[in-house]
Formats: structure tokens, sequence, C-alpha cells
């Protein structure tokens, strides 16, 4: 598991660039905090401390995901004390 430190510096990326974050950066973030993963339809469902967070995959055939999953990530960050 790599450091808080390290990883609150990725939040920090992600959310300052939301029109241009990849799954797998959100998913790094989420499974160094020990998130549960489960796929679904269109995308992959985490479960961190009691909390939710649906993440779509998809973005009309780019690699980046939907703006409104990154607001929902930086939301779920702000209530974990992590941003």
């Amino acid at each position: 598991m790599a450091s808080t430190a390290k990883i609150q510096e990725k939040i920090a990326q992600i959310v300052g660039r939301p029109h241009n974050v990849r799954f797998e950066e959100i998913e790094w973030v989420m499974n160094q905090l020990g998130a549960s993963q489960r796929p679904s339809k269109h995308g992959c469902m985490f479960k961190v401390s009691g909390h939710r967070l649906m993440i779509n995959e998809h973005n009309n055939g780019k690699d980046t995901v939907p703006k409104y999953s990154v607001d929902d990530f930086r939301n779920l960050m702000v209530e974990l004390d992590l941003l």
C-alpha cells in the first residue's frame, strides 16, 4: 500500500483535471484505500468505509470517465478527509 501522502497527491491530481481522468487512476486510489470492487453493466461499484461509489467506465468512446463520476469521486474523498 502506498503512503497516505502519495495517495492524497494522486487524488489531488485527479480532481484537478476532471475532464481527463482514466478509470485506472481512480481504481488505483480505491485499491490503495482497501475498497471492495464489483463490476456493473457500464462501470464499477466501489465500497470503502461504508460509502459506495459508482464510476462509469465509458464516456462516448473516449478513454476517460465522465466528469460527473470524477465529481462523485471528489465528494467521497472530501467525506473521507483525504482531500
